[in-house]
């Protein structure tokens, strides 16, 4: 659809937001439009398959990949961060950051031109990181911020009171025993030594967590759109908090 529009391009034009970022190599977690997307400055109109943004486009925010005009990375991440919810924006930009291709300064510097949109685009840049292995757990972030768990700490490596190496893992509570693991079916599929010993080796993992006192919620892709696991985390914590001894004054 994108390469079908490009002959409708006129001077100035370029591709944007959802389109660009697929033309700069970097997808959201899930279909995010049916349309192809254009900023054409002083004309803005949506048809059933393209949408045309008024916008204005410095020089310095474009750039040419193959045939294809387009906003630069960083515009177009930071357009989708303003236009998109967080539900898109902090995987495509989670993968930009962890490919190396983009910094949150330039993201932020970005906004700086920005009027309407900074507030949920703020909070979509300071949810992204680098340390987010795949787009399900971009994902398992914005729930945490949707469901108001705090201190979710990516990619951790845990030990036993002895120091025994017990595994990484997806996230965990800063004070709190807790564990969450996101199970996308690449930990599976694409382990050199096949699905099942993947799944033994995860399994065997989470008994040495659960023996050395931890409580881990396994997360999969389902999960990540409906509520009672991030509801069951929350109330988890709750609960902890009650049973942890308070500060001696």
């Amino acid at each position: 659809m994108i390469r079908s529009r490009l002959h409708e391009l006129r001077s100035g034009d370029v591709f944007s937001h959802i389109s660009a970022a697929l033309i700069h190599g970097i997808r959201p977690p899930f279909p995010a439009t049916d349309r192809a997307e254009i900023i054409r400055t002083g004309y803005h109109e949506n048809f059933p398959t393209l949408r045309i943004y008024n916008r204005i486009v410095p020089p310095a925010d474009q750039t040419t990949i193959g045939d294809f005009a387009v906003t630069d990375l960083s515009r177009t991440l930071s357009d989708i961060a303003h236009d998109y919810p967080l539900e898109i924006s902090v995987p495509m930009i989670s993968e930009a950051l962890r490919a190396g291709n983009i910094s949150k300064s330039d993201l932020f510097e970005q906004m700086k031109i920005r009027r309407r949109g900074c507030r949920v685009a703020k909070q979509g840049i300071e949810l992204s990181d680098p340390l987010h292995e795949s787009q399900g757990e971009s994902l398992c972030a914005v729930k945490f911020h949707r469901f108001s768990i705090g201190e979710m700490i990516p990619q951790v490596t845990v030990h036993d009171r002895a120091g025994k190496f017990l595994g990484r893992c997806d996230f965990k509570h800063a004070r709190l025993p807790l564990i969450v693991e996101f199970h996308g079916l690449g930990k599976y599929y694409l382990n050199e030594s096949g699905p099942d010993r993947a799944s033994k080796d995860n399994h065997a993992r989470h008994m040495r967590l659960a023996n050395a006192g931890f409580t881990v919620f396994n997360l999969v892709w389902a999960d990540l759109f409906r509520s009672e696991m991030f509801t069951a985390i929350k109330k988890h914590i709750a609960e902890s908090r009650q049973h942890q001894p308070k500060p001696t004054p």
